[in-house]
């Protein structure tokens, strides 16, 4: 698990530090920092999940009456 952990989280640093330097080249703030929050957010649910967290499955339709 140690290995995949460390590959996932510095390829997500990689990507946030390239994009935040490009918007703030060309002057876009508020564009890397809702990128970053939503980068954040991935990297959480990419760590959970490759520490194997498994969601919940619904055991009965949520809208039955859908076909």
């Amino acid at each position: 698990m140690g290995l995949p952990l460390v590959l996932f989280t510095l390829g997500a640093a990689v990507v946030t530090v390239h994009q935040f330097r490009h918007w703030r080249k060309y002057r876009q703030h508020s564009e890397k920092w809702v990128f970053l929050g939503w980068m954040i957010v991935a990297w959480a649910i990419g760590v959970l999940l490759i520490a194997g967290i498994k969601f919940p499955i619904p055991v009965r339709p949520l809208f039955p009456t859908w076909k």
